[in-house]
């Protein structure tokens, strides 16, 4: 948790979820993972398949905010179980990977967002995203590194 948190609880509980227990009934979310999705055949006739332009990451967020936009629920269902073998495509191309969510969050910002707020508001969201690009490509450069001369458990 980090020290901001403390101070301000509310502003950062979303980046905590995943240490929060599992809701015990089907809940409504504003979006869930692509790993798995189960949509009604009417609501993707309604909104459309996913957006073919994003690559890797943001098109299951693209398609949930169309969901919504059309008036139809998600549901994040606990008891729903499934393996997904994550992060096997982004261990061995991280910096690709990541390239590409980050450039894919430039779209879905555009996209929705671009004619609701100012386009200084929008010119500080890229900056935001691509100084985040910046920061997690030192992170995995710095990771490699270590690997590259044993100083890892890996």
């Amino acid at each position: 948790m980090s020290r901001f948190s403390h101070r301000w609880p509310k502003l950062f509980f979303d980046f905590h979820l995943h240490k929060q227990p599992l809701p015990t009934k089907p809940i409504e979310v504003e979006a869930i993972s692509g790993a798995l999705m189960l949509v009604r055949k009417a609501a993707v006739e309604d909104v459309g398949l996913w957006d073919e332009a994003y690559f890797l990451h943001c098109e299951d967020l693209d398609w949930c905010m169309r969901f919504r936009q059309h008036g139809w629920k998600i549901l994040f269902v606990p008891d729903a179980r499934v393996m997904h073998h994550h992060g096997h495509c982004s261990r061995s191309r991280p910096f690709f990977v990541e390239w590409h969510k980050h450039k894919g969050m430039i779209r879905f910002y555009h996209k929705f967002f671009k004619h609701q707020y100012p386009s200084v508001l929008m010119w500080l969201v890229n900056v935001g995203v691509w100084l985040r690009f910046a920061m997690v490509s030192v992170y995995h450069s710095f990771k490699l590194l270590a690997k590259r001369f044993g100083l890892t458990r890996e």
